[in-house]
């Protein structure tokens, strides 16, 4: 500097540093927030528990704070969790905590105490319709005395409410009863500790070494016996451990190498993810989320899409029960339909379609899930040989789509975005299941439907072109409004200009059976050049009001992530779908679960941490990566 001159280049030299000590400190807050924030999911198919020790989902509760058995209606336990104090009754405070998965089934929380001593907490679903919570004190320097406590939910509001009935001591054992018939036991594994009850508080006695059993049922007498035999068993974690690996086993593994480090790794989140969806469906329902993000009258919600996808997850792995039950849910006569072959976008837990709760409009069209549920029935048929719906309810669905073919030869609804307009990714998945429709009417005789949907669907594929937008060379949805309504609904008039939105969902279209085209992979490419963010992560769709919607679509979303994986090994991009992968391992939750999204600026994840569709599909993702 000379006469108050500062040289232009020595300034632009400090706005570099400047720049590059921003990003630096950035990418450093973001790396202290990973893994993100987040539960795990536990379950066996008659009992469902949310577990989490991370302070960032709850600062108040702790361990299993939900807990839902036979359906997602009632919601028992808040908390729990073992307490640890010295002889003076000062509890031991943990230095440093150690949250995340001991194996793909149980969760792990390693807490080093103010006394030297280390508390090791871990968390399972037993085959035998209980759950099951471990403690393990270990370099215990001074004597202490040890107690779990679980805290249960005195009134369950719902769109009723249940109330704890009573809650007393039995033997060694504290036993629950709420108003809709619903009881819970609790006690060690190891006969005559204590127990105490108070107002809706269970105690129980430890010695530092403990299994604690929570079981559930509706009779009480049978719950009794059952406990008996728990109790009988010589390692509740053995029987656990070997039910789980015959379970994962029972379907396709990844085929990687083991001898490269990093393929453990990839083999450990595939499994993971994939029970958390297996723990996730109780008889047939699998909600969107459990973790309290989306729900209606506090109970979590049911999305025939999301549901329907994870049974596609179910049937492409080798886990056909768990496909089967999902269908035969949605397959019921007592879910409402919104007109004959038309599903409701969602449902609440008792499987109603309710005009409440959070996310996405009940009343949205979304007829993709015909779709899917057409791929879903034919690629169970083609495996198992056995044809879970009749024709005539196949016949509904297929009507149904040929019915809303508009003007413009095509389906005008919400699709996977939750948002009216003419979607490229609706229009390729029920193109390709009316042609499955019309082989399905050629088998059953039925030449008039058989060339009614062959014709539909060959006009759906052919006006697809409408929503192609030449100046950017790819598939987008075309609508009329770049926004929606203040109360979340779609504005559906075909009015005004005509705006090409980009939407990511496009592979669904040929992971549901419809050719890959030119036209296609030229909009993946703009995809992996325009959409792609974090390093991996793909944004969801497009919007014009600078506001809340467009926020949502610009985040990083991990269903669509993953379908670009699964397109990428489909055309033999392997090591690209790699990077795609790798990115959704290195923003899962604490757990090693796949939030719904990552905000775009990287300052935190979704409640949803995890969801059920995300989780799956990062898993068939893994598995068609490791086939190449």
């Amino acid at each position: 500097m000379k006469n108050g001159y500062t040289n232009p280049s020595f300034k632009y030299i400090l706005l570099i540093l400047l720049l590059q000590f921003t990003k630096l400190f950035s990418q450093q807050l973001v790396n202290e927030v990973r893994p993100w924030k987040g539960s795990a999911v536990l379950g066996n198919g008659s009992i469902c528990a949310v577990y989490s020790d991370d302070q960032r989902v709850s600062s108040s509760f702790k361990g299993i704070q939900h807990f839902y058995v036979d359906d997602f209606t009632a919601d028992y336990v808040a908390s729990t969790w073992f307490d640890v104090v010295d002889l003076r009754g000062n509890s031991l405070k943990s230095k440093r905590d150690t949250i995340g998965m001991d194996n793909f089934f149980t969760t792990f929380n390693r807490s080093e105490l103010i006394d030297g001593s280390v508390k090791e907490v871990k968390c399972f679903a037993h085959p035998s319709n209980a759950m099951v919570l471990s403690l393990d004190i270990k370099d215990a320097r001074v004597p202490s005395l040890k107690e779990c406590k679980i805290i249960l939910r005195k009134n369950i509001v719902t769109d009723r409410t249940i109330t704890l009935m009573s809650l007393k001591v039995e033997e060694d054992y504290v036993v629950a009863n709420w108003s809709n018939g619903m009881n819970l036991i609790f006690c060690n594994k190891e006969k005559e500790q204590e127990v105490r009850a108070k107002d809706s508080i269970v105690y129980i006695g430890c010695k530092g070494k403990d299994e604690i059993i929570v079981t559930a049922g509706k009779n009480l007498k049978d719950l009794k016996t059952a406990l008996k035999v728990l109790r009988l068993e010589k390692s509740l974690f053995s029987t656990a451990f070997q039910h789980w690996n015959k379970w994962i086993g029972t379907g396709k593994i990844p085929r990687l190498d083991s001898r490269i480090s990093d393929n453990s790794k990839y083999s450990e989140y595939y499994k993971r993810n994939l029970y958390s969806v297996k723990a996730a469906n109780l008889n047939g329902m699998i909600p969107a989320d459990i973790t309290g993000q989306f729900l209606t009258n506090n109970m979590p919600q049911l999305y025939p899409r999301d549901a329907m996808m994870c049974a596609r997850v179910f049937l492409l792995t080798g886990h056909l029960d768990e496909a089967k039950q999902i269908i035969n849910f949605w397959l019921k006569k007592e879910i409402p339909k919104k007109s004959i072959g038309e599903f409701y976008a969602r449902y609440d837990a008792n499987g109603l379609a309710v005009d409440a709760g959070a996310g996405a409009r009940y009343d949205e069209p979304e007829w993709d899930a015909n779709g899917y549920f057409i791929w879903l029935v034919n690629e169970y048929n083609k495996q198992k040989n056995e044809m879970l719906a009749g024709k005539d309810f196949i016949f509904e669905l297929a009507d149904f789509l040929v019915s809303k073919i508009d003007e413009n030869e095509l389906l005008y609804e919400g699709g996977i975005v939750e948002w009216t307009g003419y979607l490229p990714t609706t229009n390729m998945i029920c193109s390709a299941a009316l042609q499955t429709a019309s082989k399905l009417a050629l088998k059953y005789k039925d030449e008039f439907r058989a060339e009614k949907y062959e014709d539909a669907a060959e006009k759906i594929s052919s006006a697809l072109e409408y929503t192609f937008d030449e100046s950017r060379e790819m598939f987008t949805a075309v609508r009329f409004t770049g926004i929606k309504a203040d109360d979340n609904r779609s504005i559906s008039e075909k009015k005004g200009i005509k705006l090409y939105l980009w939407d990511t969902t496009i592979p669904f279209g040929v992971l549901y059976g419809f050719e890959d085209n030119e036209e296609i992979q030229k909009t993946v490419d703009v995809f992996l050049k325009k959409n792609i963010i974090q390093g991996g992560g793909l944004q969801y769709f497009e919007a014009k009001d600078n506001a809340w919607l467009s926020a949502y679509g610009s985040d990083a979303f991990f269903f669509p992530t993953a379908a670009l994986a699964e397109y990428l090994c489909l055309t033999g991009k392997h090591a690209l779908a790699e990077k795609h992968i790798k990115w959704m391992m290195d923003n899962s939750n604490t757990y090693g679960l796949m939030p719904e999204r990552i905000f775009n600026n990287e300052s935190d994840c979704s409640p949803a941490s995890p969801l059920s569709w995300c989780s799956g599909e990062f898993a068939l993702a893994v598995l068609k990566w490791s086939e190449k």
